[in-house]
């Protein structure tokens, strides 16, 4: 009975008129519908296991829909065009089939953003993307239909035209999927240049075309706020990496940034409190804001924080002008050192092997840093595979391995890491007799132990570790006792029994 049914919907053309009447309105509210996904925010607590795995089917599933919704614009063309000879049973098969695919793959998708595992603004593109996606293929599918139930030229040529455009979606959808998992410039990295012989050459911004913002105060910000203050990693639930969000602020009482006030601006006022005190930005152990710097931001606030001021304009001021002087010599100083450093690591990158089972990417919040992760979805990795990248190791500031077979005895390489600043060791082989190595890295913040096998015993190697700040030990065997205590001895310590971000 079901297989009669099959056969009426997809085989005859003049069963599935009648059929398509009632039923492919339904495709206008799933439309809309999706279109109020990502306005659902992620887990803030725990998500069932459950949810973790279908979600991470994504990957797997989404490939169909890419095909189809291609393949469905190709047949429509080469229709046109009289170069073949497709029937419409197979467009509208082909139609159904994308648009299930869409849904399913969305679906998953989301429920891998709803993890939280997956944050900041390449994420929300690709989320985006595919809700768009989905709508598009949605209305277009209900063009189509209507098409062949009135035989109007208006239908068919808007069901063309919104095809067109879901793969225009469909390539920005990919772009940004592929940027989540390997890097922003995954897609464009190996793009073909022209001046293979020529090298870069750094040239400093004329003054007359700088802008206060954008020139002086972000390059502070991120050099001295915003690896603690991003999009992936917001401290306070403050983000410090675009004005809007300065704007918006964190969690706390008080307004980060009140154009005109420096003195109401938290932004402000933490930089100036004691090096002991806890509220002080940055914290203690981080390079402070240098007397120049803070009297340049204190001086844009006051001036109304506003994003278009030109320096020429900060520099006709008589009593300001000496400070804007001697800090541009100093910036230029600074963009030249950091832009032949990211020239001598984008080398190095290239240099080394390519390697299908680990991620590699300059650090966007770190100068001369390169972050380390697993792909997605996981390929095997091992502790002989960190060799590769052995000349990387003092350049690594980040690292995860999450997923992947790594033991203790990997961690000895780790210790080799000497900037590593994040560490990220969930659901590996980890058991923490290898932890005592990691007593080297002087400048690591935050170890994710999730999921691993490490026990009372072991954890009391993180005793040694100077400056760590962030502790994740979500499902572990590790007591409430041992909790308790460790936060007793390092009362600074954010010991957190949650899930962790996954970067």
């Amino acid at each position: 009975m079901r297989s009669s049914l099959i056969q009426k919907l997809l085989i005859r053309p003049v069963s599935i008129r009648k059929i398509d009447i009632p039923y492919r309105f339904l495709l206008l509210p799933l439309a809309v519908a999706v279109l109020f996904l990502p306005l659902w925010k992620p887990a803030e607590g725990r998500v069932p296991d459950f949810v973790y795995w279908i979600g991470r089917f994504h990957p797997l599933v989404v490939h169909f829909p890419v095909v189809l919704v291609l393949l469905a614009l190709l047949f429509e063309l080469g229709r046109r065009i009289k170069v073949l000879r497709t029937s419409v049973t197979t467009i509208r098969v082909l139609l159904a089939l994308a648009l299930l695919g869409c849904v399913v793959s969305l679906a998953m998708g989301f429920l891998l953003y709803y993890t939280g595992e997956y944050t900041g603004a390449v994420m929300q593109g690709h989320l985006w993307g595919g809700v768009l996606l989905t709508s598009a293929m949605a209305v277009a599918f209900f063009l189509f239909l209507n098409f062949q139930q009135y035989r109007t030229q208006v239908y068919y040529n808007s069901y063309l035209t919104l095809l067109a455009v879901a793969n225009g979606i469909l390539l920005y959808t990919s772009h940004q999927g592929g940027s989540l998992t390997h890097g922003s410039e995954y897609l464009t990295e190996y793009t073909p240049k022209f001046n293979y012989g020529a090298q870069a050459v750094w040239e400093p911004k004329p003054v007359e075309k700088m802008l206060v913002f954008n020139d002086l105060v972000v390059p502070v910000l991120n050099k001295k706020c915003m690896s603690c203050h991003n999009e992936n990693k917001s401290k306070g639930d403050l983000i410090m990496t675009s004005y809007a969000y300065l704007l918006k602020g964190g969690k706390g009482e008080h307004p980060t940034l009140v154009p005109g006030s420096a003195e109401k601006s938290e932004m402000h006022k933490r930089v100036l409190l004691p090096v002991d005190d806890d509220d002080r930005m940055p914290p203690k152990g981080k390079p402070s804001l240098t007397k120049q710097e803070v009297d340049l931001i204190a001086w844009w606030i006051d001036h109304g924080a506003d994003t278009t001021l030109r320096v020429q304009e900060m520099a006709s001021e008589v009593q300001i002008k000496p400070m804007v002087v001697s800090y541009l010599k100093e910036l230029e100083t600074q963009q030249r050192t950091s832009f032949l450093q990211q020239q001598s690591l984008e080398k190095l990158l290239k240099e080394l092997p390519a390697k299908d089972n680990l991620v590699l990417q300059l650090d966007s919040y770190e100068e001369k840093g390169i972050n380390l992760s697993m792909p997605f979805p996981l390929v095997s990795f091992k502790d002989e595979d960190l060799l590769a990248v052995q000349p990387l190791f003092p350049s690594i500031t980040k690292a995860s391995f999450m997923g992947s077979d790594i033991t203790d005895d990997a961690l000895y390489h780790v210790s080799q890491m000497s900037s590593l600043r994040e560490l990220y060791l969930q659901q590996t082989q980890i058991e923490g007799i290898g932890l005592v190595h990691l007593s080297s890295l002087k400048n690591l913040r935050l170890l994710d132990l999730s999921k691993t096998k490490i026990n009372d015993g072991q954890l009391l190697h993180i005793l040694q570790l100077p400056n760590l700040e962030e502790l994740f030990l979500y499902e572990t065997q590790v007591s409430k006792e041992v909790v308790e205590a460790i936060r007793k001895n390092k009362p600074h310590l954010d010991l957190r029994l949650e899930r962790g971000k996954f970067f």
